[in-house]
């Protein structure tokens, strides 16, 4: 097994020593007003995501995790945190900047299944932690040719993406779930989550494994800009895309069996020897010059790119 992190290993300690009662926290104002109001639970008043976290507990968490610190660092704040349901199992969790009027955080989680996400009998039954969507940007920051915008982005990232996977990770820990799945809409998405994440289908494994080596040489948002386009080839000259398949993190040995397995071993390692590569000719052609900052790229980019600054783009 890999050495954990120094980062994930603060993160589980932390985890380790929070109380029920800081997860679960009525707002100030309300905790003041039971008394008054004679009812015999905090649970009649507010509602919990996943029966556990109040929106001022997970205040509270981002707080002694350094969340929240590390996000105002970078010049997002002062920021709320939101919480709101489709259900008590449906949370919405929302960083809201007030200084940019936008959600710099915004992730969407349920509980599931393992048929959520593909995992076949008998382990289907099992509970896992869904990520539906998740969104981390700064509303701020404009785009440049040291982070150009990858395929989806609307704003700059956070460089946080770790942090709030690990926090994630271990919220899904704390409400009993086996792992937490997704399913990444994009190439790229998938290379965020990959450090954690594997995908359930070991084909979907080898591909993207892959895709990965296909632009080694070259900056992860060019690559993820030529799987986008449809512009990496396979052995016979057709392009190959990225599929969206679920991925799971699993924190039980039973859903680690799933990865140990004979048959997800052996198609992971089948196709990811594809000899692919990048057809640059046709990213020129079909490169999104419009979506990227202004000036030219660093030359390595220009020169297979066939940027010209005399050219309007």
């Amino acid at each position: 097994m890999p050495r954990k992190p120094p980062s994930e290993l603060r993160f589980r300690r932390i985890y380790s020593r929070l109380s029920d009662a800081e997860l679960s926290a009525a707002e100030q104002d309300e905790a003041l007003s039971l008394e008054e109001l004679g009812l015999e639970s905090r649970s009649e008043r507010q509602a919990l995501a996943f029966g556990v976290y109040s929106r001022r507990g997970l205040e509270n968490v981002m707080r002694e995790y350094g969340l929240l610190q590390r996000l105002e660092e970078r010049r997002v704040g002062p920021l709320e945190v939101r919480l709101s349901f489709e259900d008590a199992f449906r949370p919405r969790i929302i960083l809201w900047s007030h200084r940019y009027q936008a959600a710099t955080v915004d992730i969407c989680l349920r509980k599931a299944s393992g048929t959520d996400a593909g995992v076949p009998p008998p382990l289907d039954a099992r509970a896992l932690l869904f990520i539906d969507s998740l969104v981390l940007q700064h509303p701020g920051r404009a785009f440049d040719w040291r982070r150009p915008p990858m395929p989806g982005q609307v704003h700059p990232g956070l460089a946080l993406s770790e942090d709030i996977l690990e926090l994630t990770l271990l919220m899904a820990r704390r409400v009993g779930a086996e792992g937490m799945a997704l399913t990444p809409s994009s190439f790229a998405a998938a290379w965020v989550y990959a450090r954690s994440f594997r995908f359930v289908d070991g084909m979907a494994q080898g591909r993207f494994v892959s895709l990965r080596r296909a632009g080694r040489e070259w900056p992860r948002w060019l690559l993820a800009w030529a799987v986008e386009l449809g512009c990496v080839r396979g052995p016979d000259g057709e392009p190959v895309h990225f599929t969206p398949s679920p991925m799971l993190a699993s924190f039980s040995r039973r859903f680690e069996r799933l990865f140990e397995d004979k048959a997800w071993r052996g198609a992971v390692q089948e196709h990811s020897r594809l000899p692919l590569k990048l057809d640059f000719e046709a990213l020129q052609d079909r490169f999104p010059w419009e979506r990227m900052p202004q000036g030219p790229p660093p030359d390595p980019v220009a020169e297979v790119l066939a940027y010209d600054p005399l050219v309007p783009v």
